[in-house]
């Protein structure tokens, strides 16, 4: 015998099957589901007799389970109260409509709108955003004491000084292992002093601020888009306008002015992580002396590379921080909504600051590499 937790039990002895209990909209979803493949997997279940002599009430809901799991036709056998048999001739008689059938090409054109619209939607917020930021900035110098200055140090300290060490450790790492391959290759062909020039130009115009950015994306940017949209659960976003406050200039322009101050600050912090490794790790592997290194990189790196490192930090940094600030502040007060625009912002970072890396890569070929 076997039976459900509901009262729609049934029961087979030999070639039948004795149904007992209420079928009826009292059973839920997965009760339903359930019963219905239990009793499809009898196997041929039209072959089979059945009874519902001992069923105490049947509806629509019921009378559906086992019409489904009797391919849509009566039993040849079948046994049934004449006050439940009026439910069997009423689905004969009924066209149930079916899924609606879609074309793949149809759906994956809806799917590209959606993310279409969902890309100019976010555009369109962060230019928002931005032009309501230069008007924030136009108050706070007509209005000196009205600026967000305790704000601002306190993004400076959350964005910049704890990732410091974070940012020590990749960039060495990462000089290590450039030194350790590039090293190998120039070994072979008696140029190890080239290392110099390789390592100081990949790291100063593309490595440095580039790691910056993307650890940066995912650590600051998700914390950004987090503690603002947090506010909305809590209700301190409502609260900060019905005191007159503007959110923008009291939570986007600090963290916006604070990471534009960090990020150039830990790229230069992180060049330096990164050629110390590659220093160490060339004087240990290819006899470059650690002297000879730093005297070296100067003459054959340009220092435009160098600030344009810098640039492409504060750029990085703006567009970690208005792209947080606008998905913090566009969030729904749920979690779900939350937890979806932290996601959404992470990944639109890490996005705007590949393209504007290519970008810029593609623009400034000829500056800084002659």
């Amino acid at each position: 015998m076997a039976h459900t937790t509901s009262n729609a039990r049934w029961e087979r002895d030999r070639d039948e099957v004795r149904l007992s209990g209420a079928w009826t909209l009292l059973l839920d979803t997965a009760r339903r589901r359930r019963l219905t493949h239990e009793l499809g997997e009898l196997g041929a279940p039209r072959g089979l007799r059945w009874n519902l002599d001992r069923v105490e009430a049947l509806d629509s809901a019921g009378a559906r389970v086992l019409w489904q799991v009797w391919g849509r036709r009566l039993p040849e056998r079948f046994e049934c109260p004449e006050d439940h048999r009026h439910w069997f001739r009423w689905l004969s008689q009924t066209r149930f409509p079916g899924p609606p059938v879609r074309h793949p090409l149809a759906a994956a054109f809806d799917r590209l709108g959606g993310a279409v619209l969902g890309f100019v939607h976010a555009v369109g917020g962060v230019l928002l955003l931005v032009g309501q930021l230069l008007l924030d900035v136009a108050y706070c110098v007509r209005h000196p004491r009205a600026a967000p200055w305790k704000e601002t140090a306190a993004t400076v300290y959350h964005v910049g000084a704890t990732s410091m060490l974070l940012l020590g450790v990749v960039g060495f790492l990462i000089g290590v292992v450039m030194a350790i391959q590039i090293g190998m290759a120039l070994a072979q062909f008696g140029a190890a002093t080239m290392i110099i020039g390789m390592l100081g130009l990949a790291v100063l115009r593309e490595l440095g601020p580039v790691i910056c950015g993307l650890i940066l994306a995912g650590r600051s940017g998700s914390a950004m888009t987090a503690g603002i949209g947090a506010m909305h659960l809590t209700g301190e976003y409502d609260a900060l306008r019905a005191f007159g406050s503007s959110p923008s200039l009291r939570l986007a322009l600090p963290r916006v002015v604070g990471a534009m101050i960090s990020l150039p600050l830990l790229v230069v912090w992180t060049d330096f992580a990164a050629l110390l490794g590659g220093a160490v790790t060339a004087q240990a592997n290819l006899g470059v002396r650690f002297d000879l290194f730093f005297a070296q990189l100067p003459q054959q790196v340009q220092i435009v590379n160098f600030w344009i490192g810098l640039a492409k930090g504060a750029l990085f940094g703006l567009t970690i921080a208005l792209v947080g600030c606008w998905f913090g502040i566009s969030a729904s007060p749920d979690t779900a909504g939350l937890s979806r625009n932290t996601t959404l912002s992470v990944v639109t970072s890490l996005t705007l600051i590949l393209l504007f890396d290519a970008s810029s890569g593609a623009l400034l070929t000829h500056v800084g590499l002659l």
